[in-house]
């Protein structure tokens, strides 16, 4: 807790106040959770200085960067950053609080693919239990309270494309076979093995999540981050050419239209929505 005190301290004597990417009028100059911290900026010579006074003020109350966990990464072309004559070294991607971030197009499907190997991680230690000849009950308890909260880690900020949509699916039933010892040649249809193990839908429970999530940030009334980055239409400037990517909101919009963030802020009117939003995205087959 000092230290986190001590961080804070350094943070707001900082004159960053024109620093970092400018969103809806302010700017952002960085994110920070306990002494996990990302600066953000743009230009390299604007992030230079920003890093050179962080690491002076840091300095002197007798703390210091951890330059082999300090790296950049960017979308632009890679300019040679320095930390005490130490040159930080450019990433394509990062896992930060869990969840991996780049600048990669193909990163959301990255990222799950990331979280269903952590799960299978987390079966193979379980094993004991998962392979044993306890209860389908108690199993399924422990995939609800281990297996599932793991898988859909961070399910709130994930764009849903049917190529995502398949592979949660295809995890969770892949986990449940596995457990009941079940082999695809025996060909049992994945809504009997359902049956039997009643577990909690991953993707459903992702969905639904995700719902809430949209709701609660679009209600907030202080002005943070959380929603003007929402908010936020990016920088101005030409698209690329080609289809639009896809964006966070646009599984949102489809249910409750453009205007999703004012529909939010009656609470039963966007409640009401969210079976449609949950089970519409949810595949059939």
């Amino acid at each position: 807790m000092l230290f986190i005190a001590i961080l804070e301290s350094i943070i707001r004597k900082l004159d960053w106040n024109d620093s970092g990417i400018l969103i809806e009028g302010k700017y952002l100059s960085h994110l920070r959770f306990a002494d996990d911290l990302v600066l953000l900026s743009e230009s390299s010579s604007q992030l230079q200085q920003m890093i050179q006074t962080l690491n002076s003020a840091s300095k002197k109350v007798g703390l210091e960067m951890n330059l082999s966990k300090t790296m950049i990464m960017t979308n632009a072309t890679e300019k040679t950053i320095f930390v005490d004559s130490e040159q930080l070294i450019y990433t394509s991607k990062y896992v930060y609080l869990g969840k991996q971030i780049s600048f990669d197009k193909d990163n959301n499907y990255s990222e799950i693919e990331r979280r269903i190997q952590h799960t299978w991680n987390k079966y193979w230690n379980l094993k004991e239990i998962f392979k044993s000849n306890m209860p389908v009950e108690l199993k399924t308890k422990i995939m609800s309270s281990c297996l599932i909260p793991c898988l859909t880690y961070a399910c709130q900020t994930w764009k849903y494309t049917d190529k995502i949509k398949r592979k949660i699916r295809t995890c969770q039933r892949g986990l449940e076979r596995s457990m009941l010892k079940i082999r695809k040649i025996d060909k049992i249809r994945h809504t009997e093995i359902r049956s039997i193990t009643r577990a909690t839908d991953a993707l459903e429970h992702a969905l639904k999540q995700k719902w809430k999530w949209a709701g609660h940030v679009a209600r907030l009334s202080d002005e943070r981050w959380t929603l003007r980055v929402t908010r936020w239409k990016g920088p101005s400037g030409k698209r690329h050419r080609g289809r639009p990517l896809t964006r966070w909101t646009d599984d949102i919009t489809k249910v409750a239209g453009s205007g999703w963030l004012q529909t939010a802020q009656d609470r039963e009117s966007w409640n009401s929505l969210e079976e449609a939003f949950t089970r519409g995205g949810v595949l059939t087959n």
